[in-house]
């Protein structure tokens, strides 16, 4: 009964409501098949893509996705071949104040490829993988819009991670959740990790996975944390 009622369960009844109906694209059913772990699979036995996107703003229905980047963590190792990184240049506009941010120009965007191109190549890329990123609205929300734009899906039930969520947890388990600084530079900090140039969607992604990789160590030194657990603190 415990178990029916875990979150991983619920998302994976409605993985399978999908992957059931006939009107589910085929792309999307390959998705929602894998990977489909226990809440008592071991979460080294996972293999997971860590997502970051940089964006004209935060508003997924007005904004533009400008680029994406991900990079896959399999058994405690980043494996730097999977790093992948691209440009968007399909409709998006550099608005000022994000340039200043994220460093994106025109020049880089006009030799970029389409949404399409880069959506369909991290969704070959993901499956059978866990999705994590840092904050991951900003990523679930743009997503979810663009499906909704191309394939008339919405919230399509993927399994993700979310580290600042993870960090939260672990800060109000420490009861210090006041002024407690949950980006992902001020969190890696926390763990001593090496600082990086921000808001480039790979860098923000390897940052990420590393950032992932001290915070499981931090809850079960072992290696032996389950990822039903793992999956009920990141979200």
């Amino acid at each position: 009964m415990f178990k029916y009622f875990h979150p991983l369960e619920s998302t994976k009844r409605k993985r399978k409501s999908l992957v059931d109906s006939k009107t589910t694209p085929r792309l999307f059913k390959r998705l929602l098949e894998n990977p489909s772990p226990e809440v008592e699979t071991l979460h080294n036995d996972l293999d997971y893509i860590i997502l970051d996107l940089e964006t004209t703003g935060l508003d997924s229905e007005n904004d533009l996705i400008l680029s994406i980047g991900w990079v896959v963590l399999s058994k405690r190792k980043v494996d730097l071949t999977s790093a992948c990184h691209f440009y968007i240049n399909q409709e998006s506009q550099v608005k000022p104040e994000t340039a200043i941010i994220n460093h994106i120009t025109p020049q880089m965007l006009d030799e970029g490829v389409s949404i399409h191109d880069a959506m369909r190549s991290f969704y070959d890329a993901a499956l059978g993988k866990v999705i994590v990123a840092h904050g991951c609205v900003v990523e679930t929300n743009f997503i979810n819009r663009y499906l909704k734009s191309n394939y008339h899906v919405w919230d399509l039930p993927l399994i993700w991670l979310d580290t600042l969520c993870i960090e939260k947890k672990m800060a109000k388990a420490r009861n210090d959740v006041e002024d407690v600084d949950l980006t992902l530079s001020g969190t890696r900090a926390r763990y001593k990790l090496p600082e990086y140039n921000g808001h480039n969607a790979l860098s923000d992604a390897l940052a990420t996975a590393e950032l992932l990789m001290a915070q499981v160590k931090r809850l079960e030194p072992n290696h032996d944390l389950k990822f039903g657990y793992l999956y009920k603190m990141g979200n």
